[in-house]
């Protein structure tokens, strides 16, 4: 899109506001705002699986408002969680990112567990998710709750880094709406909602969406040609016919086309290619949960979900069937215990089938999850000390049975402060990929003796077991006054079994005029990480508000005794070891809004692409955001967001495998908003 494009883009805005005008409306927007105390009372229900008051939890716990999302000028969930300290969010292309919590950050990062409305979005083929197919309504998003630090004693394995979960909007606080978002570079998306009532007592929603991303720019500052178009639609079915019993009903359909490139391994000089892929997705789940409300302090819940993935591109060409049943009952033993417990069930049924870089064996598999779970809040010293123990037990299908544990203590000195240390362990088990997956990496040029090129390929491992962590966390939170909050949170986390890989040169075959040479997946190498994050908010007047959010990580890594020549996923500096985001929101008028939010991303001098004698480095980069929003009515909202402002396009992160650096450059965008 040109530049006069742009101009038209925010003439037509600045029209629209003044048709709107024209219409005479007097009636005053709804912009209420959370003040820093109501923050501090919002009810999150991830870090315990009940709902608790954000000052009362014992977890590094950040909630991601909808008004957050609003005035930030996101249009998507990974950009919005750049909001969030400690979370690690970096774009690759114009339809993939990296997001991690507390390090190992990847395209294909496995250490995080993400929820929405409490069904586990991650994939079985790798363990992590495929964000680019994660596209809700963002105007259904109630809230995003981010945990960070273990979660697995109440979530299960994979909740070692962290947990996500983004909850939606119950569908009695929807109502019509139509929203359109286009922009410089080539970016449209349009969203519509119709929402009512069905007698008394049920509430129900449709949504439809439809995306279509212009693509990045490569190194050299040309067009990648990677865009992607995305539709999706789904609904929401909310039904209480009795005060002790409620009954929610979800589903969704997505399909999406994406161009990707890789740079592939080629067997003639320069031994590598570029591979222009076009991806195709589609799928969908239906989700129902049941709550009985049995007194004032016991309360059940059953919750059960289908989901399908199928996904074809050059990497992997799979279809994922999970059917997942979780029950849980909620209940008070006596004045000072607070009992949870819950089991659970969860099955894959998967297809695999052979791509031009990789394939999975067996190519079918059906394998299950068992799981139960108990927690306990132990009010040691009423309204002062209360201590959390946890434990959760799994059995799967690869590494067999798992125990995860986890005590909390909390602690109110005085009002208004909390003070919070918890000691965890958590477990990532083996994937697919891991158990079973072979992928053709990286070509090597001919070497002595032979004098032949030689084809490197990641291999799967049987034996592969599950990476561990114990993890150590000490926190603050407090609010002195009423126009202030500060949450701080510390950490120190000690991996071990982690994925390496391990050049197997006794392993070496001799193909058609090439040598192919495997590196087996081993649990072979441990981790420390360490770090802290600070979140603040400051109401500095009525109608001025700055929020920050400031990380710290380090990592360090050594390598098991016994292995003879192992490759590394991570290094010590393919993390960055700040970030920083600050946020400042002005009301100018009852309906004129500017927010301007600026985050600065350290330096990652030694990402590992491949295998180790393939490194990339990525620069810091500071990027700033502004959006100015309009509310001439009630109904409607206009407003006017540019991101990367003032900055030169810049690359955020390189993918792992297949590296192609793609440089995010400056965009501005308009949106309309339209409630009917």
């Amino acid at each position: 899109m040109s530049c006069g494009n742009v101009h038209g883009v925010a003439m037509m805005l600045v029209i629209g506001c003044m048709a709107a005008v024209g219409q005479g409306w007097s009636a005053t927007p709804d912009l209420t705002h959370f003040d820093i105390e109501d923050l501090m009372q919002i009810k999150v229900v991830s870090a315990t699986k009940v709902e608790q008051a954000v000052e009362d939890t014992a977890a590094a716990v950040f909630v991601i408002t909808q008004d957050d999302i609003r005035r930030s000028g996101v249009t998507n969930i990974p950009d919005a969680l750049r909001l969030a300290p400690g979370v690690q969010v970096a774009r690759i292309d114009a339809n993939k990112w990296a997001i991690t919590i507390r390090g190992f950050n990847g395209r294909f990062a496995n250490k995080l567990l993400v929820l929405v409305d409490g069904r586990s979005i991650y994939t079985p083929a790798f363990a992590g998710v495929y964000w680019e197919i994660q596209d809700l309504l963002l105007e259904d998003i109630e809230r995003i709750e981010v945990i960070r630090g273990p979660g697995a004693s109440l979530w299960g394995a994979n909740a070692v880094n962290g947990v996500i979960n983004i909850i939606t909007k119950p569908a009695r606080e929807t109502q019509n709406l139509l929203s359109v978002t286009t922009g410089n570079p080539e970016n449209t998306i349009i969203g519509l909602r119709h929402s009512g009532q069905l007698g008394e007592d049920a509430h129900y929603r449709f949504y439809g969406k439809f995306l279509d991303q212009d693509d990045l720019l490569d190194t050299q500052g040309q067009d990648a040609e990677d865009d992607w178009r995305l539709s999706s639609g789904g609904f929401r079915l909310d039904w209480a016919p009795l005060d002790r019993d409620s009954f929610s009903l979800q589903g969704g359909l997505f399909d999406e086309s994406l161009q990707q490139n890789f740079l592939i391994p080629s067997l003639t000089s320069p031994f590598s290619q570029l591979m222009r892929d076009k991806a195709q997705g589609s799928g969908g789940y239906l989700q129902g949960r049941w709550e009985r409300v049995l007194s004032d302090t016991s309360r059940l819940s059953l919750q059960m979900y289908y989901q399908n993935q199928q996904r074809q591109d050059a990497i992997l060409d799979f279809d994922i069937d999970t059917f997942d049943l979780d029950f849980q009952h909620a209940f008070a033993l006596n004045e000072q215990n607070k009992l949870i417990w819950g089991l659970g069930y969860r099955r894959y049924s998967d297809d695999y089938r052979q791509t031009v870089l990789g394939s999975v064996t067996p190519s079918h598999l059906d394998y299950d999850l068992f799981s139960a779970f108990v927690q306990d809040q132990i009010d040691l010293i009423p309204q002062e000390l209360e201590l959390t123990l946890g434990a959760r037990l799994e059995h799967n299908d690869f590494s067999g049975w798992e125990f995860q544990p986890n005590v909390r203590l909390l602690w109110s000195p005085y009002a208004k402060h909390r003070l919070w240390a918890a000691v965890s362990r958590a477990m990532r088990t083996p994937s697919r990929f891991d158990n079973g997956g072979i992928l053709s990496v990286v070509a090597a040029p001919p070497q002595a003796p032979l004098n032949l090129p030689g084809l490197v390929f990641f291999q799967g491992n049987s034996e592969f077991i599950p990476e561990k962590l114990t993890a150590y966390e000490l926190g603050y939170r407090t609010w002195p006054a009423e126009r202030l909050s500060l949450d701080i949170a510390a950490f120190y986390n000690n991996y071990d079994d982690l994925h390496a890989l391990e050049r197997r040169n006794d392993l070496i075959t001799l193909e058609d005029g090439y040598l192919l040479v495997p590196d087996l997946f081993v649990n072979a190498v441990r981790s420390q990480t360490y770090g802290f994050e600070v979140a603040t908010n400051w109401q500095a007047m009525d109608w001025w508000r700055l929020q920050l959010a400031y990380s710290y990580l380090r990592m360090k890594f050594q390598n098991k005794p016994g292995y003879s020549e192992l490759i590394p996923i991570f290094q010590e500096d393919s993390q960055p070891r700040y970030q920083i985001s600050l946020r400042s929101g002005f009301d100018i008028r009852h309906n004129l809004e500017f927010d301007l939010w600026l985050y600065y991303v350290d330096e990652m001098p030694e990402l590992i692409v491949g295998t180790l004698e393939h490194t990339a480095a990525v620069d810091a980069y500071v990027s700033v955001n502004a959006r100015i929003g309009w509310r001439p009515r009630h109904d409607l909202e206009l407003s006017l967001m540019g991101a990367n402002l003032l900055g030169p396009p810049h690359v955020e992160f390189v993918q792992e495998t297949y590296p192609f650096p793609e440089q995010v450059e400056r965009s501005i965008y308009g949106q309309i908003k339209w409630s009917f």
